[in-house]
């Protein structure tokens, strides 16, 4: 279940505990998989088929904790992706804290009405949870945000070299048919532009071929020369470029992590971080995170807490 906490607590909690930020978990960043201490990180992709999974690359920042990289965000964890985690000795998990979990995006990003993850809340962000005993899951949970999104993003309070957007790489969403492109305005206290463009006429006597299948690949080539001269986002690896320049740059790391500390005790801005404390009492050899397929899952692994033993 989610807890209610201020915005340090996070800091408070994972001082003791397995904190995928501290700046040992540097050596994950570009890694398919890494080992720090008794816990072992792995990056998964869903392959083309939709069933089979190939090797994907870990992300990390002192920020935020751990992501996988080259998905719609280039620094969290997508629908298509999975964060394998396993431990070196079974282990009893206490809490889970999330962090870049976040509300109302939906208008921000242009994906509002395509939420699909039942019993959830719509317009927020949701984390997927598999508990692992021995090398099958022995459960599945699902988790959602609580913090609304802010129009300023928490890294921008810790450095002005993180951007708003600086790592989202797909702003193209179709919705029946309607294609939908994200744009900038120019300016930081204005919205995004939501560009609206119907896909062209539907052969209905054929779409019962589709019935049942998430997505369709098509030639949008066609459909994006409609928005020609429009302003788009940059690649979305700005801020992932900016941690990897000063990835062995171990005072660089500190003063960001520094910075962030007291930044969340000192202002109120959430960075979309929150604690799940677990009811599942059985011993552990590991835990998958994943993004359910929705309107706008993404997500990033900041820490765990084991229970402790008593006596």
């Amino acid at each position: 279940m989610a807890q209610a906490q201020s915005l340090s607590q996070i800091d408070q909690d994972l001082r003791q505990a397995i904190d995928f930020r501290a700046l040992a978990y540097r050596e994950c960043l570009g890694q398919h998989e890494c080992t720090i201490g008794e816990v072992s990180l792995r990056a998964t992709r869903l392959n083309d088929d939709g069933e089979t999974w190939s090797e994907a690359t870990l992300y990390w920042d002192p920020i935020d904790g751990i992501g996988i990289q080259d998905g719609a965000q280039n620094d969290e964890i997508d629908f298509e992706e999975r964060l394998e985690i396993r431990f070196e000795a079974p282990q009893q998990v206490q809490s889970i804290w999330y962090s870049d979990l976040f509300h109302s995006e939906d208008r921000r990003y242009g994906s509002y009405l395509t939420d699909r993850v039942e019993n959830e809340p719509v317009d927020t962000e949701i984390a997927g949870l598999g508990l692992v005993v021995g090398d099958a899951e022995i459960r599945r949970a699902t988790f959602s945000a609580r913090d609304r999104l802010p129009w300023s993003p928490f890294n921008q309070e810790v450095s002005l070299d993180f951007i708003e957007n600086g790592d989202l790489r797909r702003r193209v969403v179709i919705q029946d048919e309607t294609i939908m492109v994200m744009a900038p305005r120019g300016t930081s206290t204005e919205l995004d532009a939501l560009l609206e463009n119907p896909i062209g006429k539907v052969d209905r006597e054929k779409r019962s071929i589709f019935e049942g299948v998430e997505t369709v690949e098509i030639d949008l080539l066609p459909i994006l020369a409609e928005f020609h001269g429009t302003s788009l986002f940059a690649v979305g690896t700005r801020n992932f470029d900016l941690v990897q320049r000063v990835a062995n740059n171990e005072q660089a790391l500190r003063n960001l992590r520094r910075i962030a500390e007291y930044k969340r005790s000192t202002i109120d801005m959430s960075n979309g971080e929150l604690r799940m404390d677990l009811e599942e009492t059985t011993a552990l050899d590991g835990l998958t995170f994943f993004a359910p397929f929705d309107a706008s899952n993404d997500f990033s692994v900041a820490g765990l807490i084991f229970a402790q033993e008593e006596g």
